[in-house]
């Protein structure tokens, strides 16, 4: 924790004046100003937990109930980012288990009166990966808009989402230190001149799932008022047999008793990473499938489950407690199926067989009508038939319209049978810019919306300086403009729990028939009321019940090994942006690109 030093305090007082500062329970906190012009103000490491550190490891998380050193935090720097077991939007700096901070920007005018709407944001990852300070996360422009942002740090992979009944760990920690983050804002974001009765969550990708997960609990509505669900993977959560079974293999990997909690305390967390690695089971059987694999509720991942007492109910099933709008994007699925085939070469030796492979290890017996479903042929026809690039665009398609797409849908679906109100969109915009710095200028085109591409937009952060690429690319007026109607829309949530403007009318959710002309809002080149058209979620609903039954019979998987995976660390599923080593042969492969018409 990054306190005042009483030297500095008492030598020099207009420094301290120069600070924004914000005083609650704990004390005062001194934060930083915006750069760029921007009028507003951050406070960042700001400790809502107890340290879940020795025996407090896997332990759900302490509220923090002390007071800072001399009265003061030093909130103008980062605090850690929580250990990572992926690679994915992973901030710089320091890595730790004490980890449980947040970040706060407001407008640099806001007082404990102004009553302002609160957006609080939950970082993607696979639960895996990622932190509150990746520098797309910044909350300068929002602030500067006129609202409070939150982030929240929570705990990743086995530290945040590993359950071992036999050991007394009964998982589900990262939902709990959400849910504490949560508590945090309702008590203290008056303080910063927010209105607890005006909060959004908001979520992306495993994000979203988590959001989504703490939007069905019975205590949501008295933490937020309503909830945005960006790309949400998986709504239906793993089993408990599933949880158990990876907790033990992975206990096994450590070397440790399937009993022996102290064991797993006491590991580094260096032994934990590499586990996550070498634990063979993390790498078997359906959605295991190394760097295209899709989740479902039998693959072995650390993320939530429905434990019987934080989380009571499967989310699919309960359903969301406040109005949530769900979303997704038009090509979610390039960013997994680049990722995993990222040079000229691999691209090129694509086959068919590739395709029937990619469907069999993701939904086993079920693969055959799904490549019916999506034939090669209706691929081949918009590439001059070439079957390697069919390949690629098949998968893709096949990764949005399963793993996003319709997640999104079928949430929207059970939120209107609960009476709850929803919202969808789609985003289709294909941005001028790359937002991520290991994807090169050259490769925009390929991606398209893909998977993160609208997290720039809600962010309001179009302007991209990327020293690793030593590129500066900024967002067109077009862009500029998209971006303000969305964080306007985004905002308006937070508000009044609608997502409507003066300007812009966002239609309301509602089930047609066999998924067709579905109300929604298309964000293009701008913000577009239209319909979508869901037609193939019922085909995916008829997928899945099949795969839940063939895991229903499936014999057991093995249940450890210590032998070294050839996959990556984490989960295929959870593989859903680019690493850094991505796209070395990139501007080879569009020459291949350039056959798509």
């Amino acid at each position: 924790m990054k306190l005042l030093s009483p030297t500095l305090l008492l030598t020099f007082p207009a420094l301290i004046l120069a600070f924004p500062s914000v005083t609650i329970d704990a004390g005062t906190i001194h934060g930083g100003k915006c750069k760029d012009g921007k009028n507003a103000v951050y406070y960042k490491g700001v400790p809502f937990a107890e340290p879940p550190v020795g025996k407090l490891r896997f332990e759900p998380p302490k509220v923090y109930s002390g007071k800072y050193a001399n009265g003061a935090l030093n909130a103008t720097a980062p605090a850690a980012t929580c250990i990572q077991f992926g690679d994915a939007m992973v901030p710089p700096g320091t890595k730790s288990e004490d980890c449980l901070y947040l970040n706060v920007w407001t407008p640099a005018n806001a007082t404990k009166t102004s009553k302002l709407p609160v957006r609080i944001w939950v970082y993607g990852g696979s639960d895996m990966s990622g932190g509150i300070d990746y520098s797309l996360y910044d909350g300068c422009s929002i602030a500067d808009a006129g609202s409070i942002f939150v982030s929240i740090n929570y705990r990743l992979g086995p530290l945040g989402f590993m359950a071992l009944h036999s050991a007394g760990i009964y998982g589900n920690q990262g939902i709990q230190d959400l849910l504490l983050g949560l508590d945090w804002v309702q008590r203290e974001i008056s303080a910063f001149g927010g209105d607890p009765e005006k909060v959004v969550l908001t979520g992306q990708s495993a994000g979203a799932t988590d959001v989504y997960t703490v939007a069905t609990l019975p205590q949501a509505p008295s933490l937020f008022k309503s909830a945005i669900v960006e790309s949400i993977a998986l709504p239906s959560l793993l089993t408990n047999s599933t949880v158990q079974q990876t907790g033990a293999s992975y206990a096994r990997t450590l070397r440790c008793s399937i009993r022996d909690k102290p064991c797993l305390q006491s590991k580094t967390t260096a032994d934990l990473q590499s586990a996550v690695d070498s634990d063979r089971l993390l790498h078997t059987g359906l959605g295991a499938l190394d760097g295209l694999g899709v989740l479902n509720r039998n693959t072995p991942h650390f993320w939530p489950y429905v434990d019987g007492t934080v989380v009571s109910e499967n989310p699919a099933t309960r359903g969301i407690q406040v109005p949530t709008i769900f979303g997704y994007n038009q090509r979610e699925g390039m960013m997994d199926t680049l990722t995993k085939y990222d040079t000229t070469k691999a691209v090129a030796a694509l086959t068919a067989a590739d395709y029937t492979s990619f469907l069999r290890g993701n939904w086993g017996s079920a693969a055959h009508i799904i490549q019916k479903y999506y034939p090669l042929s209706l691929f081949e026809s918009a590439t001059n038939g070439s079957t390697s690039l069919a390949v690629l665009f098949a998968i893709s398609s096949v990764i949005t319209d399963s793993e996003f797409k319709c997640s999104g849908y079928q949430s929207a679906v059970q939120a209107t049978r609960k009476n709850v109100s929803a919202w969808i969109y789609e985003f289709t915009h294909n941005s001028t810019c790359t937002w991520l710095d290991t994807m090169p200028q050259s490769a925009i085109s390929i991606f398209g919306a893909a998977h993160t591409a609208e997290i720039p937009y809600v962010f309001g952060n179009l302007d991209f300086d990327f020293p690793t690429q030593n590129t500066t690319c900024t967002g067109s007026q077009l862009e500029w403009n998209l971006s303000k109607e969305m964080m306007s829309l985004w905002t308006a949530m937070a508000e009044s729990a609608k997502p409507s403007t003066g300007d812009i009318s966002w239609p309301a959710f509602k089930v047609t028939p066999k998924g067709l002309n579905t109300p929604g809002m298309i964000f293009g080149n701008s913000s577009t009321p239209g319909t979508i058209d869901f037609s193939a979620c019922k085909f995916w609903a008829q997928v899945y019940a099949m795969v839940d039954a063939s895991n229903a019979t499936a014999t057991a998987v093995p249940s450890s090994s210590s032998a070294k995976s050839s996959g990556t660390p984490t989960n295929g599923a959870a593989i859903i942006f680019p690493t850094t080593m991505m796209f070395a042969a990139w501007w080879l492969f569009l020459i291949v690109a350039s056959m798509v018409v």
